[in-house]
């Protein structure tokens, strides 16, 4: 981006910067290899796409988009509000489905209906299963402060120091609350105000710079 070009840009002069995720020690800024932009920290290059995206998460087939900073609390509200209407479909049309497969001579409805009905209500349900199996690592990715591809790298990071007999944390972990206000911004998580984004608070920061455990103990 080219508001981290310019802010990177004294950095880059003296040759040094800083970037949680390869220590608290000071680096040379980080480059793009095939875009050659000045990388903030977290972000990464989209082969899709063409470009770095912001505390890259992933790129989504379904929405034809990259999830990163900007967006990836609209994708975590997508996946609870699809859960929601799956879970409607199955809880709505469950009696029906029942008489369908398991009593279909007394139902009162029409073959087709009932055909409707099950294929809908199967549809739904297996939906509904893969949503609860996706929506749950991303709610521990949200807790944990992570993306997608920082949880494979830190897997790798975490058992090379278990084998070393060293404990490793993920820099950018600031405990559950703080991590949940990273994603969905400073909103009371039992207020529920997260859950509408039209009038929640936006997250803090602008996906340049991230506050880590270093500075928390600084």
């Amino acid at each position: 981006p080219p508001e981290f070009d310019s802010a990177m840009a004294a950095a880059a002069a003296n040759g040094k910067g800083c970037d949680a995720e390869l220590g608290e020690e000071p680096v040379a800024p980080r480059q793009c290899t095939r875009c050659c932009r000045l990388k903030p920290p977290r972000a990464h290059h989209c082969s899709v796409c063409k470009r770095c995206v912001l505390k890259m998460d992933h790129h989504c087939p379904w929405i034809n988009n990259c999830v990163g900073f900007n967006n990836y609390r609209y994708f975590c509200l997508f996946l609870l509000y699809l859960a929601s209407c799956c879970w409607f479909v199955v809880m709505v049309f469950l009696e029906h489905f029942i008489d369908a497969i398991f009593h279909p001579r007394r139902s009162r409805l029409r073959f087709v209906d009932r055909q409707c009905i099950s294929l809908s209500w199967i549809i739904a349900f297996c939906i509904f299963i893969a949503l609860c199996l996706l929506g749950g690592f991303h709610v521990y990715l949200v807790i944990t402060n992570q993306t997608t591809i920082e949880f494979h790298s830190n897997s790798v990071s975490k058992d090379k120091a278990k084998r070393k007999g060293e404990l490793w944390r993920n820099p950018y972990d600031l405990g559950r609350r703080r991590n949940f206000q990273e994603v969905f911004g400073p909103n009371d998580f039992c207020r529920g105000l997260w859950l509408v984004p039209y009038i929640a608070k936006r997250p803090l920061g602008d996906g340049l710079t991230f506050a880590s455990m270093s500075e928390l103990k600084a």
